[in-house]
């Protein structure tokens, strides 16, 4: 909260004129006619109203103070940013010679009504080659000014100039701004940059935040480009306080030459940093312009205004970027921050506001990663940042995901993450990247009076929810929709009963997101590393929960005529010999055209690399250690492979049965004994049984354990304390038996004998097996999802009911459940349960009772990771006049 800030004055216009009448009455007795028509009670008013004002004037000076606190912190406002657009130079002629395009070739946009026209320019040359038909340029909307002469050096201290074209507009260009002092020729020094101009040479000095630190002999000069204020370095007495007194100066010291303290053998100050010599001409090449009125649209850079024979222009895209030079107002909103965050990143508000400084970011948001992935490593911070959209780019506040898409200028987000480079703390790292965004639909029904104005309602309340769920700061939400922050239904009968004049009440309200696993899901996965964080596949696209399946986000969207057959995180080491690899994610897909890919992610899915693919059909995959580095496994229907975790690794072959090179396998699982010791497991396919492995799956390890002639579809692997035990689930060809269920075994033992857990089985084949503490589930065919207490003496599978809240097919049977996974890892060690199937993903905490986990319309709530934000998809309100017939 802020200190209130007194009034130097506080006396209004009645106080004076009553402090006047009493001064009368004690020195004037005689003048007894104080009424408003007396003439001298008039020149009181008079005097007491140009008072009034003068006081008004004399409160003022806070607010100047205020400004001028700030000019001493060199607080400057942002200068205009630069419009940048990819323009194409096609040619038109049948001339196939090369074509140069010259830096300062301009090209202007269609005026429409607006007079003032929109010029581009080329900042560098270009060239089209010979026998080419096109070539892309970056241009941008201002003009650049070369070498403008600011004056003559005077070899003193303090030196200010000015350009003659404020403001200087940044560009997405590294060099938008060149400083050059003039230099006799073949004296610069040893590794300088210099410029030539009119036969002078000039050497180009750096721009500086500050002065404090560069050096006595550093070339720099501080610059404000809204003002076009160029300033040199001053003198000032560096002598520290405990200075010894006046004497003799050094022998070594002559006149003139600083000090030992900082000073001049003299005692005088000296200067902080070069300036430029008497008699050197200053120099500046920048770029005048900018604003948001160079956000032109698609296909409007048509004109060229330096003709170039045979060639005409075009931009296939929108041009970006452009920003007004920053409001007063905003700049002593802002001031504050920047003196805490003294030009150096250290809080998270340190991050965001030299962030958001920028000219293409509009907020931004810092965070410790390790303090939200699992993976990352201490000390690395990340800044998630919102490109700026001018208003005219949101009519009413509307302002769909495309359209934030389109203003993230990949040059402004790599020059943020530059400067906060620069700024950060030793010991830390920091990336920036763009915010990722939900849309959600809101659907409602509003009753209003029956005198309201239906439309005008509609309108009203459609602009109330676009500039309230919006990314960017509006009217009606100035700070924007916060990070993480979820959307209730509460929030919605807010926003129409509380907020909307003439609406009686608010029902229906739904939440529609673009997308969600709400069909066709072939798998599910929990991450043993990330608290509450899950994944499913539908299609192409891996969808990932970061809150126990309460909401979904897409994690990795792979190509069209791929779908996600298998999720694999990396298992985590519960027992020695299994290395820790936090956010590591395997995905296998199978392609419409035949054969399967396998993709690979460090980070839970922020980023993909395909990892390897192949002609045949994956089936299944599993993650195995072996001599300190890691690989998969994997099933397919041409043999056991394993691949390397490197990108583009070849996959090997693993002979299981030199009988069969090509036997196809269904199912493969990796495990270690209690003492460490790594196994693998292989179901082949038709029937031949299982094959195991004590020596890591190594070619020539693996021997036969029985179950043939056993359809085995899935393997599963428990550790029960010291025990570690091999369940298989089977196949059942025929949908009217109930199916073999399982088979289990204890391994590392000196004989492996198989026993069926049969009993209570239903739904014919087992499609997946989880392991949830001493709790078995199993996906089947027909019978939903089935569970068993492995501790039992007479193990006996347990059926859901009809009721149960799963997806039935018809009146006894259920849709077929293809993947299932569960933890007892969530708060106060809860279980969760999440079966995946053709119509979605539920999920169950006693694979009991089922609710739907991800669908695309809810009631309740749509939610967002902490780093995500939401904004406005398509609303769709029904606004009527009256209540419907039988409602109250």
């Amino acid at each position: 909260m802020t200190l209130p800030v007194p009034h130097l004055d506080d006396r209004t216009f009645l106080d004076l004129v009553t402090e006047a009448r009493d001064r009368i009455r004690q020195s004037c007795p005689g003048w007894t006619d104080l009424s408003a028509h007396d003439p001298g009670i008039a020149l009181v008013e008079a005097f007491a109203h140009l008072t009034e004002v003068m006081i008004f004037r004399l409160n003022q000076l806070p607010e100047k103070a205020y400004v001028q606190f700030l000019n001493l912190l060199g607080v400057t406002r942002h200068a205009p940013t630069a419009a940048w657009a990819d323009v194409r130079f096609v040619r038109t002629g049948g001339d196939r010679a090369a074509v140069r395009i010259p830096a300062g070739t301009r090209v202007a946009a269609a005026r429409g009504v607006d007079p003032r026209p929109v010029v581009f320019v080329t900042t560098e040359p270009a060239l089209l080659p010979a026998d080419a038909d096109e070539v892309t340029v970056r241009m941008h909307h201002c003009e650049p000014v070369e070498a403008e002469l600011l004056g003559v050096g005077t070899g003193q201290p303090g030196q200010a100039l000015r350009a003659a074209r404020s403001p200087l507009a940044r560009t997405a260009e590294p060099r938008d701004l060149l400083l050059g002092v003039e230099v006799p020729a073949g004296s610069v020094e040893l590794g300088a940059v210099a410029r030539e101009h009119e036969g002078a040479t000039y050497e180009v000095w750096r721009p500086v935040d500050s002065f404090a630190g560069v050096g006595p002999q550093a070339k720099v000069y501080l610059v404000d480009r809204c003002s076009g204020l160029v300033t040199f370095a001053p003198a000032l007495d560096l002598r520290p306080p405990a200075a010894d007194p006046p004497g003799p100066a050094p022998a070594d010291v002559g006149p003139g030459v600083p000090g030992p303290a900082g000073t001049r053998a003299g005692g005088g100050p000296v200067t902080v940093a070069a300036v430029p010599p008497a008699g050197a001409r200053i120099r500046l090449w920048y770029r005048a312009g900018g604003g948001r009125t160079g956000n032109v649209a698609a296909g409007t850079l048509t004109t060229l205004r330096d003709p170039l024979p045979g060639v005409r222009a075009e931009n296939p895209a929108p041009a970006g970027g452009g920003r007004e030079l920053e409001s007063l107002e905003s700049a002593l909103v802002r001031g504050p921050y920047e003196f805490f965050a003294q030009q150096r990143a250290v809080t998270a508000r340190d991050f965001e506001i030299l962030a958001a400084g920028s000219g293409g970011v509009s907020r931004a948001r810092a965070f410790t990663r390790s303090a939200v992935y699992s993976f990352a490593r201490p000390g690395e911070v990340e800044v998630v940042l919102v490109p700026y959209v001018p208003d005219e780019a949101r009519p009413g506040g509307r302002l769909p995901v495309t359209v934030l898409r389109a203003h993230e200028v990949e040059e402004s987000r790599r020059r943020v993450e530059a400067d906060l480079d620069r700024r950060r703390a030793l010991g830390t790292s920091c990336r920036a990247g763009w915010a990722r965004y939900k849309a959600v639909s809101i659907r409602a029904r509003v009753v209003v009076r029956p005198e309201e104005d239906v439309e005008a309602v509609r309108r009203r309340i459609h602009d109330r929810l676009h500039q309230t769920l919006s990314p960017l700061p509006t009217a009606l939400n100035p700070t924007g929709w916060a990070f993480g922050e979820p959307l209730r239904a509460s929030n919605v009968y807010r926003m129409l009963e509380h907020a909307e004049p003439g609406v009686r009440y608010v029902e229906s309200v739904r939440f529609v997101v673009d997308e969600a696993p709400d069909a066709q899901v072939r798998a599910v996965a929990v991450d043993q590393y990330q608290p509450g964080t899950w994944y499913a596949g539908r299609g192409p696209v891996l969808f990932r929960s970061s809150n126990a399946g309460v909401g979904w986000e897409p994690a990795g969207r792979f190509d069209d005529d791929e779908t996600v057959l298998r999720v694999a995180p990396a298992p985590a080491p519960v027992r020695p010999g299994v290395l820790a690899r936090p956010g590591a994610v395997a995905v296998v897909t199978t392609r419409a055209a035949g054969g399967s890919r396998v993709h690979l992610s460090t980070d839970l899915g922020e980023t993909w690399s395909a990892l390897t693919g192949l002609d045949s059909r994956i089936t299944d995959l599993a993650w195995i250690d072996r001599d300190g580095a890691g690989a998969l496994l994997l099933a397919t229907d041409t043999g056991l492979y394993e691949v390397s975790l490197l990108p583009g690794a070849v996959p090997l072959q693993i002979l299981v049965d030199p009988a069969d090179a090509d036997r196809g396998f269904y199912a493969v699982r990796a495990f270690v004994s209690e003492r460490g010791a790594p196994g693998v497991a292989v179901a082949a396919q038709a029937g031949f049984g299982v094959y195991l492995s004590t020596a890591g799956g190594r070619p020539g390890s693996f021997t036969h354990v029985g179950l043939a002639n056993v359809d085995n579809r899935v393997l599963a692997v428990q550790y029960d304390g010291p025990a570690t035990l091999l369940w298989a689930g089977a196949g059942e060809p025929d949908p009217k038996k109930p199916g073999q269920g399982c088979h289990r075994t204890r391994l590392f033992e000196s004989d492996v004998k198989w026993q069926q857990v049969q009993a209570g089985w239903v739904g014919g084949t087992c499609r997946d097996l989880a392991f949830v503490g001493t709790l078995a589930v199993a996906a089947t065919q027909s019978g939903g999802v089935v569970r068993l207490d492995t501790l039992a003496a007479q193990p006996q599978w347990q059926p859901v009911v009809v009721n149960c809240g799963l997806p039935l097919r018809d009146r006894t049977r259920f849709v077929p459940v293809d993947a299932i996974a569960g933890s007892a890892t969530g708060t106060g060690g809860a279980r969760l349960i999440l079966a995946g199937g053709e119509r979605g993903v539920y999920r169950s905490g006693d694979a009991v009772d089922w609710t739907p986990s991800a669908n695309q319309a809810t009631a309740d709530v749509v939610t967002v990771p902490d780093t995500w934000l939401l904004c406005s998809g398509g609303h769709d309100i029904e606004v009527v006049g009256h209540d419907a017939p039988g409602r109250d």
